[in-house]
This record gives structure tokens, sequence and C-alpha cells, in this order.
């Protein structure tokens, strides 16, 4: 294979790997109004978490649980995938803001915050986890982007004829 078509199947693999102009979409649900939240995790409930519906989400439903710094956004802040279980067996995946250099502030934030109810088990967190790829608060899955696969394959078709 000529140097060129090295060149574009290299390329194309590349750009099936990402979906350009996207913005990070997360898992949204809380076990106790969805069962289906808990591990192992089977929910499907997914939000863009650049849109207003991600941040009503939180305040409709997690406001009692979440500190209210967690729960309203501030607009322009950079938002990302959570996951959260609390010591008494809930669990929340949803999309908060978070620092970009420090995506665990956040976790410590809700212990500082747990650490003001030492007796309420429903603000005490068991497990904490922020990331930042498409779907990664619930189950390990691979999303590939199709118009983006048959663009790279049509690409490389045509490096390599060449």
């Amino acid at each position: 294979m000529a140097r060129s078509g090295v060149a574009a199947l290299s390329i194309a693999i590349l750009l099936t790997a990402f979906e350009f102009g996207s913005c990070l979409r997360c898992f949204q649900c809380n076990s106790q109004s969805d069962p289906t939240c808990k591990d192992p995790f089977a929910g499907k409930t997914r939000v863009d978490c650049s849109t207003q519906d991600s941040v009503n989400y939180n305040r409709a439903y997690l406001r009692g649980v979440l500190p209210n710094e967690l729960v309203d956004a501030v607009a322009g802040a950079p938002r990302y995938c959570h996951k959260i279980v609390m010591q008494n067996g809930a669990t929340i995946r949803t999309c908060l803001d978070a620092n970009p250099t420090d995506l665990n502030q956040t976790c410590r934030l809700l212990d500082n915050t747990a650490k003001m109810f030492p007796m309420d088990p429903a603000k005490q967190i068991k497990h904490c986890s922020v990331c930042d790829k498409d779907d990664c608060n619930g189950a390990s899955s691979i999303i590939a982007s199709f118009p983006l696969a048959a663009l790279a394959l049509v690409a490389s078709y045509l490096f390599y004829k060449q």
C-alpha cells in the first residue's frame, strides 16, 4: 500500500473515533424515581449537557439532594457527566458544572456539604465520579458516528484509488 494510502486509512480510522461539533451527552436519572438508574445500569435517558433540559432536571429532581451551587448552572461553565451514589443507596447520574482543571472539585463539594448533615443518609456520599466523554456516567459503551464512518470510508477509498 502506498504511503498516501496508509495516511488516508489512518485519517479515516481517526475520523470514525471522533464526533466533531457535538456537545457532551450524559445519562440522566435518579434511582429514587427510576430503578433502572442503579447498577447494573439499564437506563436509556440521555441529555445534552449544554441544554437547559439538564439544568431543569437538576432543579426539579435533585434540589433536595445536591447543594444549590451544583443544582443551578453557572452560565458558560463547563458541564460534565457525574455519577453519585448516596449512603442511602440512591444513584444519581446527571450533568453538573465542574472545574476542567480539577474535575473532582464537585465531589469534594458534595463531601463538604454532607459533613453539615451528618445524621442524614440521603446527603452522605458513598461514591462520586466525574467524567468528560459521552455517556461515561453509565455502562461502558462505544458510540460510533455513522456519518463520519461513511465519510471516512469514502475518503479512504478515494485516496487509496490514486
